[in-house]
Order: structure tokens, then C-alpha cells, then sequence
């Protein structure tokens, strides 16, 4: 998240929306991280984070933005006051994203080894955790599929436990578990 709040977001100018897809979002945090890094750089400008997910379940537990306090880990103490609100009473030990980050995020039921739905150009993919649980081809179809998706200059982000040695060579290194497509 820091590269991203650091080197890409400066760079990008506001002619277009600024979009980036968590492709392996599960229940959301990463997703509504995304869009507090984003909220926090660019404001209430034009950007937009698309979650996905294979599984309905964890969508529709994104969808709710309604987490437990446990799950903050990763997540700076000025964004949780920023765009958090701390649940008292009954909710008590949890906390809600605010809906006017929530309406910066989406969520679709992907499925990364089938044909992609249509989803548009992204500034940023971040594929994290879930490459360790493909072989090295299944691997290379799902990079492979993705990359139409990421524009020119675009990043794609990793987890540090994954690499894409073997997999694209398309892709440039900048940082380990840093990618970038090549082009403007």
C-alpha cells in the first residue's frame, strides 16, 4: 500500500478515474484498504476499487464493510478514525467502513481460472495470496488473462511469499512483489 500511496498516485493525473482491482479480495479489508489509500491521496476525486472473489459468502461479507476490531491489523490508526466508525453497544468490538467510502467499492464473484468478465482497464491489480495455491501453468493462464486488463504503466502487486519468475516476462520487476506492464 505504500508504493502505491507513494510512487503510483502521484503520478497520476486527474483526467481519468483512477481504478484498481483487489482480484483476490475475500471478505473486503484489502478492497476498503485500497479505497482509504486512495480517499486519503486523492480525495473524493474520480476512483473507484473493484473487489472480486469466487466465493458469494465472503463477497457478501464485503459487501456488508462490518468487521470485527481483530481484522484492523494492516490498517494505519488515522484511517480507522478517518473512514471507520467503532461500533458501541451491541456492536461493541467492532467496526463499520463509512459509506461514503463503501461507495467508491465494489464487489463481483470472479472466478480467476475461467474466462474473465468484461471489467474494463485498471491503474493497479493487486493478485495477493492466492497464486501460491495454483500450479506454475494455472499460474501463467491467470497472469496471462489479467494483463489485457492492466494498462500500459499499470502495477500488479503480489504477496512477498509469491513471485512471478517463470510465470510472465512480460511484466518488470520494480520492487520484489512489484510489477509493472510496460508502455507510457
Amino acid at each position: 500500500m505504500d508504493f502505491l500511496a507513494d510512487h503510483v498516485l502521484p503520478q497520476h493525473g486527474e483526467q481519468r478515474t483512477f481504478r484498481v482491482w483487489s482480484a483476490a479480495s475475500s471478505s473486503g479489508e484489502e478492497s476498503y484498504t485500497l479505497a482509504m489509500v486512495l480517499a486519503d491521496k486523492l480525495g473524493e476525486g474520480r476512483w473507484e476499487v473493484l473487489g472480486s472473489d469466487i466465493s458469494t459468502r465472503v463477497l457478501d461479507k464485503a459487501r456488508q464493510a462490518h468487521y470485527a476490531l481483530e481484522r484492523v491489523e494492516g490498517i494505519p490508526g488515522p484511517y480507522l478514525k478517518r473512514f471507520c466508525l467503532k461500533g458501541t453497544g451491541r456492536q461493541e468490538g467492532t467496526f463499520l467502513v463509512k459509506p461514503e467510502l463503501c461507495r467508491h467499492v465494489s464487489f463481483h464473484q470472479v472466478n480467476l481460472i475461467k474466462p474473465l468478465p468484461a471489467l474494463g482497464q485498471f491503474d493497479a491489480i493487486f493478485l495477493r495470496n492466492v497464486m501460491i495455491y495454483f500450479d506454475m501453468e494455472t499460474k501463467r493462464r491467470v497472469v496471462r488473462s489479467l494483463l489485457p486488463l492492466l494498462r500500459a504503466g499499470g502495477y500488479f502487486f503480489i504477496s512477498h511469499s509469491e513471485t512471478l519468475n517463470g510465470v510472465n516476462d512480460e511484466l518488470k520487476m520494480v520492487r520484489p512483489s512489484i510489477y509493472r506492464k510496460p508502455g507510457v
